[in-house]
């Protein structure tokens, strides 16, 4: 139990099942809110606006997302939980060394504690994963050259995140290759619930 005050995020290759998991841990977690960066720059881009076209093209030619939209919207959806006195568990941020940096420090001026949920995952079965994703919801953005980027970009960057919050013993690692039910039964297990 000694997790259960903490913000949660949840960090993985893609196809991994942070959502998924993340959403099944939510329902027995009351004082838990759900902040998933990828779903809320996807809502941002669906508006022919100035913020959702710059996203939109960031996403088309293939670049990073900017570390000053990340940076906001990760601060403000800390502020909206510290407002409500919740915990949040976010999924797939920080992902880079210098989110990373900003998020600690973040986290340290607000005084809110967190601990790293890694669900780890073959880079094969990922790959796998994400294509049936693909089929079946028919995402735009999730063609091969994409799927591998985005993989390239897990193994050469957000795996030093993780490594980073492993010297400060702050990640628990999860056992990704399972059905959903084996999954979410290690998660509760090394949380403590």
């Amino acid at each position: 139990m000694e997790n259960i005050n903490k913000d949660l995020i949840f960090l993985g290759i893609q196809g991994c099942g942070k959502g998924t998991q993340a959403k099944l841990l939510l329902e027995d977690l009351d004082t838990y809110r759900y902040f998933e960066m990828w779903q809320t720059l996807r809502s941002l881009m669906s508006h022919e606006n100035l913020i959702g076209n710059y996203i939109k093209d960031r996403v088309n030619n293939g670049s990073m997302i900017d570390n000053f939209i990340t940076h906001d919207l990760i601060h403000t959806s800390l502020k909206i939980a510290e407002t409500n006195a919740k915990n949040l568990i976010i999924d797939g941020f920080p992902r880079l060394a210098a989110q990373a940096e900003y998020f600690s420090k973040k986290m340290q001026q607000m005084g809110r504690d967190f601990m790293v949920v890694h669900l780890e995952l073959s880079k094969e079965k990922a790959l796998q994963r994400m294509m049936k994703r693909a089929e079946i919801e028919g995402r735009k953005d999730d063609t091969l050259e994409a799927m591998q980027h985005r993989i390239d970009i897990f193994t050469h960057e957000t795996m030093n995140v993780i490594k980073h919050f492993e010297e400060l013993w702050k990640v628990i690692t999860i056992n990704a290759e399972g059905d959903i039910q084996t999954v979410q039964a290690e998660l509760r297990n090394k949380l403590g619930l």
